[in-house]
């Protein structure tokens, strides 16, 4: 599954490097078609802070935001930043379980779009071996 969006300014920061923006930056630009998006403590993220082994990292994502529509989800360090998208139909609940691979130690983020505004939230995930090749 595929996504994108555009991050918070913390993130921002971190994702524009000298020689032009990230893969992060692109992909978050394209899934967010250039929005920002707003912390918010209706999008929970449920993950490990220390992942024994990044290629099965367990994820949870739940959004008590009203009409939630997407749900995208982004690791800041793979070379593929965005992880997953998903859509809901109205009126069925903006929830997801996965698993993740993680290629390195970093931010993962969740961002739901609730009645056109996007929301996030984060959390650091330490990877102790990698699971992107």
């Amino acid at each position: 599954m595929a996504g994108g969006g555009r991050p918070e300014e913390v993130v921002a920061k971190r994702g524009v490097a000298d020689d032009g923006p990230s893969a992060f930056r692109i992909a978050l630009d394209e899934a967010l078609q250039g929005r920002s998006w707003a912390e918010s403590d209706a999008l929970t993220l449920k993950i490990p802070p220390i992942a024994e082994n990044g290629a099965i990292v367990p994820a949870t994502v739940e959004s008590r935001l009203p009409n939630t529509k997407r749900i995208f989800i982004f690791a800041e360090k793979n070379p593929g930043p965005l992880l997953a998208r998903f859509r809901f139909e109205p009126g069925t609940d903006g929830w997801v379980s996965l698993r993740l691979k993680l290629n390195e130690s970093g931010p993962v983020l969740a961002i739901a779009e609730s009645n056109g505004k996007f929301f996030g939230t984060q959390k650091r995930v330490r990877v102790m071996v990698g699971g992107c090749d």
